[in-house]
C-alpha cells in the first residue's frame, strides 16, 4: 500500500540527500528556551484566583468554554541519525457552561503507517489535570493512563484520545504533550483559533539556517509577529560548531470562536493560521537540494507513481464483461458511460470514505466495497476498456479545506473525481460517491472551485467544479378553494441536476415511503391524497413528483385568509444573525420557479391584491407577481435565481436583507371575502 501522501513521493529523494548530509555533519539540536514575552499566567500547574473564579468570557459572554492560554513550540532536533521536528504543545482552558464540558475530551492525530514504521510520528509526555475549587481550596485531579486510548484511523494515521476527569462548570483544564516527527521536510499547519474563544495563543517556530521554509500567515485577526536568531550547537567529528536558527513568533490575543456556521464549508480556511513549506536545504560546502515544487511537479509525481499513474494504464478485470455486454458499441457516449457505471455499481459499493489512493481492483471486487479512490480507479479503467477517455481530477474536498494559491504541495490533496470526455468533446465530471447523481452532478463536498486535471502526456490544468454545478426546481400547482377554506389541487414538481440528487438521497436515506411522505405533509401543512415519483432510481439528471393534496386555511365567517404560495418555498430566512464574521458559501447556483393557479369559490373576491416585488442583489434575484385572471382565478409567479456561490462578510447585510424580504413575500396573506 502507498505511504501517507504527506511523504510518499519525496521521501526517497529526501533520504538520499539526508544521507549525504548525515555523512558530512553529525549534529544535535538544542531544545532552546522559549523566548520570554509578556503573557497571561505562565505558571504551569498553578491556575490563578482570577482563572478559577472566572464565570464568563470577556470577549464572548455566550461562550461555553474559553482557551486561556495555548502555545506551540516547533523546533528541530537530531536523534537516531536523522532529523526530527518536535512539537511541544500546552493548553489551558476554562469551562463556563455545562455544554463546555465537551472540551474535556480531546484527541491527537499522528502519522504511523501500519506496515512501514521507519518514518513516523510519536506522541509522548501527555499530561492533563483538572483544577476545581472545593471548600475554598483548589483540588487537582490528574489524567490516568487508563483514560488514554489509541486507535487506528486508517492505514496511515493513528489517534490518541483522552478524557480529562472531574470536569464541570468552573473547572480549569491544563494539558500538554509532545509530537516527535521523522518528517523533517513537513511542518504541520498551526491554527491560532478554535471553536471557542482564545484569549492568548503563542506560536514559536525555530528553523536551522540550513533549512529554508516559506512561512505564510493568513487570517482575519491581527497577530503580533517577531523574527530573530538563536544559536544552535552542532556535534561535528567529535567537536562542536555553532550555527543559527531562524525564529519566528506569532501571538494572537482575544481571538473570537471560529464556528462552522451554516453556509460555510470549512471555517478553518478563514482562521488565523501559519503554514510553512520547505523551499530548500543548504549545508555550506556539502549539499544543496531544492524542495520548491510547482503544481506541474506534483502532476509529474502523481503520474510517475505506480500506485497512481500506474493504475491508469491498466485494463479492468471486468473488460470481458464490458465487451460481452456490447457496451463499447453503444454510439452515444453518455449512454455508454451510464452502462459502465451500472455494471460497476452492481459489483461494488462506496463505503462513505474519500481518499487519494486505492486498493487493487481485484481486492476491491472481492470485498465489494471501497472508498471513492478505490472505485474511481476501477471506473477509469472500465471507461478506457469501453473506449471512453477519462482522467483523474485531484482535489481537496470542501470539508478538508481549500488548496493554497501561493504554493504547491501534495499534502493538500485528499481525493480525486473522474473527468470524462463525452460526445461533444467536452469534459464532464463524476465520482463514485455520487450515488444519487449524474454527470456533472457531484456531492456538494466535491464542488470545489480549485481542482486539477492530471493527464499523461499533457500539462495539468485547473478546473472549477463548482462552475458546472446547478440546481433547478420547477413547481406548478393547480388548485381550487371552496367557501369552507379547503384547497384541493395537484402539484407537479420537476427537479434537475443537484436538486434531483438531493431528492434521491432523501428517498435512499428514508426508513420507508410512509416516513418521507409524512415529513412532506408536516413541512407543507397538507394532506397528501396520492403521491407518484418518477426517476427515483435512474442514472439521469432529473426527477419528478406528482402530488394530489388538500389543505385547510384560516377562515372567519365569510372571510378567508389565504397564502397563495400554498406550500411556501421559504417559510423563514436562513440568515438570522445580525452580524457575520465569515463569508457565505452556497454549494451551487440554483433556480427555483414556482407557479400557482387557484380558482376561488363562486361569489368571492380579493379584498387587496399584493403588488409585484422585484428584488435584486449582486448574485441573486427574486421576482414575485400576482394577477387575477377573469373574476375567480388567481395566479402567482415566483422565481428565485442564485447566480453566485460566494458572498463576503461585507456583503452579508445585503444578503440577509434580500432573504428576509423573500421569506416575507413567501408568507404574504391575502384576504378573500364573499361579495356583497
Amino acid at each position: 500500500m502507498p505511504m501517507n501522501y504527506l511523504f510518499k513521493f519525496n521521501i526517497i529523494e529526501m533520504k538520499k540527500h539526508c544521507f549525504v548530509l548525515l555523512l558530512t555533519y553529525l549534529f544535535c539540536c538544542s531544545n532552546g528556551i522559549m523566548a520570554q514575552v509578556t503573557k497571561p499566567n505562565m505558571s504551569w500547574g498553578k491556575p490563578t484566583k482570577e482563572e478559577m473564579s472566572m464565570t464568563e468570557c470577556s470577549i464572548d459572554k455566550d461562550a461555553d468554554a474559553v482557551v486561556l492560554y495555548h502555545s506551540t513550540y516547533v523546533y528541530y532536533a537530531f536523534q537516531g541519525e536523522s532529523f526530527k521536528v518536535v512539537y511541544e504543545v500546552k493548553n489551558r482552558l476554562k469551562i463556563l457552561k455545562p455544554e463546555g464540558k465537551r472540551m474535556a475530551d480531546d484527541q491527537i492525530t499522528y502519522i504511523e503507517n501500519e506496515t512501514t514504521r521507519n518514518t513516523r510520528e510519536i506522541v509522548s509526555g501527555l499530561k492533563a489535570t483538572a483544577y476545581n475549587m472545593e471548600d475554598g481550596k483548589v483540588v487537582k485531579t490528574k489524567l490516568e493512563k487508563s483514560m488514554i486510548n489509541e486507535e487506528r484511523l486508517d492505514k496511515n494515521q493513528m489517534v490518541v484520545k483522552f478524557s480529562v476527569p472531574q470536569v464541570k462548570v468552573g473547572t480549569v483544564i491544563e494539558y500538554e504533550y509532545r509530537i516527535t516527527s521523522d518528517f523533517f521536510y513537513h511542518i504541520r499547519d498551526w491554527n491560532a483559533q478554535r471553536d471557542i474563544p482564545v484569549l492568548y495563543a503563542y506560536y514559536k517556530l525555530s528553523i536551522p539556517e540550513w533549512f529554508s521554509f516559506n512561512v505564510e500567515e493568513t487570517g482575519m485577526n491581527q497577530m503580533e509577529k517577531k523574527e530573530y536568531s538563536e544559536p544552535m550547537t552542532l556535534l561535528f567529528r567529535g567537536g562542536t560548531e555553532n550555527i543559527l536558527t531562524n525564529v519566528k513568533t506569532f501571538v494572537g490575543r482575544d481571538l473570537p470562536a471560529l464556528v462552522d456556521d451554516d453556509f460555510v464549508w470549512h471555517a478553518t480556511d478563514y482562521s488565523n493560521k501559519v503554514t510553512a513549506e520547505l523551499a530548500d536545504i543548504f549545508v555550506p560546502g556539502a549539499v544543496y537540494q531544492s524542495y520548491t515544487s510547482t503544481w506541474d511537479d506534483v502532476d509529474g509525481q502523481l503520474m510517475s507513481d505506480e500506485d497512481f499513474g500506474g493504475r491508469l494504464k491498466r485494463s479492468s478485470p471486468l473488460k470481458e464483461e464490458i465487451a460481452a455486454a456490447g457496451i463499447p458499441a453503444i454510439a452515444n457516449k453518455k449512454e455508454r458511460v451510464e452502462a459502465v457505471w451500472k455494471l460497476l455499481k452492481s459489483r461494488v459499493k462506496w463505503n462513505g470514505n474519500y481518499a487519494l489512493w486505492g486498493q487493487t481492483a481485484s481486492k476491491l471486487l472481492k470485498e465489494g466495497t471501497g472508498n471513492n479512490a478505490d472505485i474511481n480507479f476501477l471506473f477509469i479503467n472500465m471507461l478506457h476498456d469501453a473506449g471512453i477517455e477519462a482522467s483523474p481530477i485531484v482535489m481537496s474536498t470542501r470539508k478538508h479545506g481549500r488548496m493554497p494559491l501561493t504554493h504547491a504541495s501534495m499534502k493538500y490533496l485528499n481525493t480525486f473525481v473522474v473527468g470524462i470526455v463525452t460526445d461533444d468533446d467536452k469534459m464532464m465530471y463524476f465520482d463514485s460517491s455520487a450515488e444519487d447523481g449524474y454527470l456533472n452532478v457531484l456531492p456538494a463536498n466535491l464542488l470545489t472551485s480549485r481542482a486539477r486535471l492530471v493527464k499523461k502526456g499533457a500539462k495539468g490544468s485547473w478546473i472549477n467544479l463548482q462552475e458546472s454545478a446547478r440546481g433547478h426546481e420547477s413547481t406548478s400547482i393547480v388548485a381550487t378553494l371552496d367557501a369552507n377554506g379547503v384547497i384541493k389541487g395537484r402539484k407537479d414538481h420537476m427537479l434537475l441536476y443537484e436538486d434531483a440528487a438531493v431528492l434521491r438521497r432523501k428517498w435512499r436515506e428514508a426508513k420507508d415511503s410512509v416516513e418521507l411522505i409524512a415529513a412532506m405533509q408536516d413541512k407543507d401543512g397538507i394532506e397528501i391524497e396520492s403521491y407518484k415519483v418518477e426517476g427515483r432510481d435512474d442514472f439521469s439528471p432529473n426527477m419528478k413528483e406528482t402530488i394530489t393534496f388538500s389543505k385547510h386555511v384560516d377562515t372567519a365567517g365569510e372571510t378567508i385568509y389565504l397564502n397563495l404560495f400554498i406550500m411556501p418555498q421559504m417559510k423563514s430566512s436562513p440568515f438570522t444573525n445580525k452580524e457575520r464574521m465569515l463569508p457565505v458559501e452556497f454549494p451551487y447556483k440554483g433556480l427555483e420557479a414556482y407557479n400557482v393557479s387557484l380558482t376561488l369559490p363562486e361569489g368571492y373576491v380579493v379584498e387587496d391584491m399584493p403588488k409585484p416585488v422585484i428584488l435584486k442583489l449582486d448574485g441573486a434575484k427574486a421576482i414575485i407577481s400576482y394577477s387575477q385572471k377573469e373574476d375567480n382565478e388567481l395566479e402567482l409567479q415566483y422565481q428565485l435565481n442564485i447566480t453566485k456561490t460566494f458572498f463576503t462578510a461585507e456583503e452579508y447585510n445585503g444578503l440577509k436583507e434580500f432573504f428576509d424580504k423573500v421569506a416575507e413575500c413567501n408568507n404574504t396573506i391575502i384576504t378573500i371575502k364573499k361579495a356583497q
